[in-house]
């Protein structure tokens, strides 16, 4: 961490997000949208994963690879989270040790989150991982 006029700047974490930006590939990457039904699946199951408070869960971002999928929600009461799910015949489920709950400043969200859920998360394509790019305004 670097301290610059007073403000933190996480000078490796905004290293390795341009590195990863420059370098990934995301072809077999695919952003979901409210239109599809994946995207409501996931979001169901958020919602109902501890109720009452993932009741609110309103997804920022959602990030599919194959059987893979990384959403971005936000809640009403709860922290911020990045949320991993994983297909087995043809059923999602919900990773639980796999999820990334609350803030990362003063470091950089992306790099951060991504560490964390590729070590939780070990089998997950590091394409999926390498591409999830943080939407919510909760980790910029």
């Amino acid at each position: 961490m670097l301290s610059i006029d007073g403000r933190k700047v996480d000078v490796l974490g905004e290293v390795n997000n341009r590195w990863v930006t420059l370098t990934r590939n995301c072809k077999d990457v695919t952003v979901l949208s409210p239109d599809m039904v994946v995207y409501r699946q996931a979001q169901s199951l958020i919602q109902a994963y501890s109720p009452p408070s993932s009741q609110s869960a309103r997804i920022a971002s959602a990030w599919a690879s194959g059987p893979w999928l990384l959403i971005e929600v936000e809640f009403d009461a709860l922290l911020p989270a990045v949320v991993t799910l994983k297909a087995t015949d043809g059923e999602f489920t919900i990773v639980p040790n796999a999820i990334w709950s609350g803030y990362t400043q003063p470091w950089v969200a992306a790099p951060f989150i991504r560490d964390y859920l590729s070590r939780q998360a070990p089998d997950m394509p590091i394409d999926l991982v390498k591409c999830f790019t943080p939407q919510s305004k909760s980790f910029q």
